[in-house]
């Protein structure tokens, strides 16, 4: 009996790590900008706003798949993915994945989203160039600087308490003062190199028999970089099929995703496969101590407790802080307080309310945001307000405070069959046997009357793992600075207030761009393991 149909299975992963593996330099910057590239946001505003809108709703989904559990996906990876196959795309099949992946033109017409389409491709273009300026290594000569003033750093200082023993304090404070301007153009240096690394690569996997089109492989090919097409004997050897494409994804994952295609995953069928992996590595601008991480609770929505390494900073300068109430209206934390704690004004946004901090990594142009709900089972609540713009309007209200902060340290992995949510989204013709009259329509990939030879998606699948320590974890950063007045009677005592950012119940963290905006990670955290 003839097949009816070849399968078109998207792979999706991504992978973020920290830890011992990460480079560290003493004497960082975190204040310093990276060095400037091209790159300009409006470059990349189609795919982000895409991406972004995207990757909350899937968000929202996967949650309400997983109540109580932990959750970690990069909408980023995802949507660059899914638009890879949407290239192939046309008619209704498009417009339902266009809709879902937030590229929709305004008009239900299907020339103007492949137009629209066209745009996405270009933006995720100059997104993975920006990416790949803003985390290259320097040139040699550059690390050949840093040595030397390392160099001169230490003889300044050796100098200094040569001077200092022999009782020439005047010599000493010169060699003090040299030590400083030396010290500061290492900092400056330091700052422009090893900020994050972040690797983003995409492929196509055909069987070599099958007729894909060339056009759909060089467009592709010129927006995400696949090398045209990776033709395996997918039908005769579907396992050694299996173990290439394995291989590929752990050299580009620094081998943390093994085995993402199970055995007996890939088949005889399977004509495609589109694969995207995304690798982190960074640093936090400011690291936590070690030494003051300690044992604490973690109270679970339901109320039993746990016991996690909390990284804590009790005085920590100049973190992005803002609070909402329970209808994510913004909440104005008073910078001063009274001395009489029964004068003091609400200084929380109160039990359904939630608070937001963005930790910054070394650059600047990443960090983590964190939402926090006032109560231990208030994630669900925060979780119905959450969209792309409700986020936006939440982190420009940020601005710099002096915070109280905890936070546990934390790993989380995740494997997730997104076939199902999607279509439960709206992408339902795009997974539909094409021999059907409402069948997928992936035109752009291939043609003909022979049923054998059009495509449909079989499932998406995406692998994660993350760990969030002392040192960093991966990271986005956005934050808008506004200082905000105290109010309170002249006559009173103030005192300043900083606010707690204990992190010691389930809270949402995710990872984002500051130049673009885009979101390239976003989780929840209900048990933390560590």
């Amino acid at each position: 009996m003839m097949r009816t149909r070849s399968l078109l299975l998207i792979l999706v992963l991504y992978m973020a790590t920290a830890g011992c593996d990460m480079k560290a330099n003493a004497g960082d910057s975190p204040g310093k900008p990276a060095p400037k590239d091209s790159f300009k946001p409006v470059d990349a505003e189609t795919a982000v706003n895409a991406s972004n809108k995207f990757g909350v709703n899937l968000y929202r989904k996967a949650a309400q798949d997983s109540a109580g559990g932990n959750l970690f996906i990069s909408p980023y990876s995802i949507s660059v993915a899914m638009a890879m196959a949407a290239e192939g795309a046309r008619d209704q099949t498009l417009l339902e994945m266009a809709d879902v992946l937030g590229f929709a033109a305004t008009t239900a017409d299907a020339k103007a989203t492949l137009e629209q389409l066209a745009k996405v491709h270009a933006a995720n273009s100059a997104l993975a160039k920006h990416f790949a300026v803003a985390s290259g290594d320097p040139d040699p000569k550059t690390r050949t600087q840093i040595q030397t003033l390392r160099d001169k750093l230490d003889e300044a200082n050796l100098r200094a308490n040569f001077q200092s023993k022999l009782g020439r304090y005047k010599e000493a404070n010169e060699e003090v003062d040299r030590a400083r301007k030396i010290a500061d153009e290492l900092n400056s240096l330091l700052a422009t190199v090893d900020r994050y690394e972040l690797r983003v690569a995409n492929a196509l996997w055909v069987e070599k028999s099958f007729p894909l089109l060339d056009s759909y492989t060089q467009t592709v090919d010129r927006h995400y970089g696949t090398g045209l097409v990776r033709p395996l004997d997918i039908r005769g050897a579907t396992e050694s099929s299996r173990l290439q494409i394995n291989g590929w994804v752990e050299d580009h994952t620094a081998n943390r995703i093994k085995d993402l295609i199970a055995r007996g995953m890939l088949t005889p069928d399977t004509s495609l496969v589109i694969t995207n992996a995304v690798y982190f590595l960074g640093q936090w601008s400011e690291p936590f101590k070690r030494d003051r991480t300690r044992e604490e609770d973690f109270t679970k929505a339901d109320g039993a407790k746990s016991r996690v390494q909390m990284m804590q900073d009790s005085f920590r300068k100049s973190l992005a802080y803002a609070a909402f109430d329970g209808k994510g209206a913004f909440f104005d934390t008073p910078l001063k307080v009274p001395v009489e704690e029964s004068r003091r004004p609400a200084t929380y946004p109160g039990d359904d309310g939630f608070q937001v901090v963005s930790l910054p990594y070394k650059g600047g142009e990443m960090s983590m945001v964190l939402l926090l709900p006032s109560k231990a089972d208030g994630l669900a609540a925060l979780e119905a307000k959450l969209s792309a713009e409700n986020l936006d309007k939440w982190i420009e209200r940020l601005s710099p405070r002096t915070v109280d902060l905890k936070m546990p340290r934390f790993k989380l992995e995740g494997d997730y069959k997104l076939g199902q949510m999607l279509q439960a989204m709206g992408i339902k013709r795009a997974f539909t046997n094409p021999g059907r009259p409402d069948g997928a329509q992936f035109f752009g990939m291939s043609k003909g009357p022979d049923p054998t030879k059009l495509l449909f998606i079989g499932e998406v699948v995406h692998k994660a793992w993350v760990d969030v320590n002392e040192e960093g974890t991966e990271a986005a950063a956005a934050t808008a600075v506004m200082m905000l007045a105290g109010a309170a009677a002249p006559s009173v005592e103030m005192i300043p207030f900083n606010p707690k950012f204990h992190a010691d119940r389930p809270f949402i963290f995710l990872i984002r761009d500051a130049k673009s905006g885009v979101i390239l990670f976003m989780g929840r955290v209900q048990s933390p393991s560590n």
